[in-house]
């Protein structure tokens, strides 16, 4: 396993991203938003001059963190969760969404290009016919590429856990989809990640987000909440997963957000020390 990071939860700065990259040794970004603007909506030319600064410091990119299917299931209206910069979607211009997620994830060397589930439903129960049947024409498009379609558990919307995400992976067996697993999102859902969520999605998990939320509700430093992460990671490690943990901060300190997600690559460290799982 080793160490990630989701860049835009340091700075919409590059340069500043990549400098805590040399200063935590990393050589891992999954990239989300650069420059106030989701990494979709930028031109190839930015994106390969993206590649190229990149590949001059020695950093990979992990994923990309597409708003893929983070939109209403019917219908318009307001976002119900974060869309971190990306424009506004709706249903009929999702195809485009993962489309140009597939351009850009070729262009930056990234293997995994990510989905959501739809904003969440009063019973998302009710949309699971539905939601699977687009989920499987994502991964028929996707296929070709060569590229893993990850999908995330996301609190806020109809896949917010392990139990609801395995309902999904057992009918939708490909190769070419596997599970972005988040457990602070399920924390985030009132379920204990780990060992409950995970025990249903731990031969499918290709991704992992890591972030940490407070007995109130709050996120912090990752090893200081809820979630046993100790447990987790040596979880992982027995099932074999050799992926990146890609940190996704979310905690907000005075000091910022760059020193935030910091205390929290060292706080992972520290977990998976006690874990006894080696990181790179």
């Amino acid at each position: 396993m080793r160490t990630s990071v989701i860049s835009d939860e340091i700075s919409q700065d590059i340069g500043e991203v990549l400098e805590v990259c040399r200063l935590k040794g990393l050589r891992t970004i999954e990239l989300r938003a650069v420059d106030g603007r989701s990494i979709l909506e930028h031109d190839d030319a930015y994106v390969r001059q993206l590649r190229s600064r990149l590949d001059a410091e020695g950093v990979q990119v992990c994923a990309i963190a597409s708003p893929f299917l983070k939109c209403h299931l019917h219908g318009d209206g307001a976002p119900q969760g974060a869309t971190h910069f990306a424009s506004p979607a709706a249903r009929d211009e999702q195809w485009q969404v993962l489309e140009r997620s597939i351009e850009v994830a070729h262009m930056l060397g990234a293997p995994i290009v990510r989905a959501f589930s739809f904003w969440r439903l009063p019973d998302p129960a009710s949309a699971r016919e539905e939601i699977l049947e687009v989920l499987a024409e994502a991964v028929e498009r996707t296929r070709p590429s060569g590229l893993k379609l990850g999908l995330e558990n996301e609190h806020a919307c109809n896949i917010a856990t392990g139990e609801e995400a395995s309902w999904y992976l057992e009918r939708l067996p490909s190769p070419h989809l596997g599970l972005i697993w988040d457990p602070g999102n399920e924390a985030a859902a009132g379920s204990r990640p780990y060992p409950d969520g995970y025990r249903h999605i731990r031969d499918r998990v290709i991704h992992v987000h890591v972030k940490d939320l407070d007995s109130s509700g709050r996120w912090t430093v990752i090893g200081q909440g809820s979630i046993d992460y100790v447990g987790q990671l040596r979880a992982l490690a027995d099932d074999g997963y050799d992926g990146p943990l890609s940190i996704e901060t979310h905690m907000r300190i005075p000091e910022g957000p760059r020193e935030a997600t910091m205390r929290c690559i060292d706080g992972l460290r520290e977990v998976a020390s006690r874990a006894g799982v080696n990181l790179e």
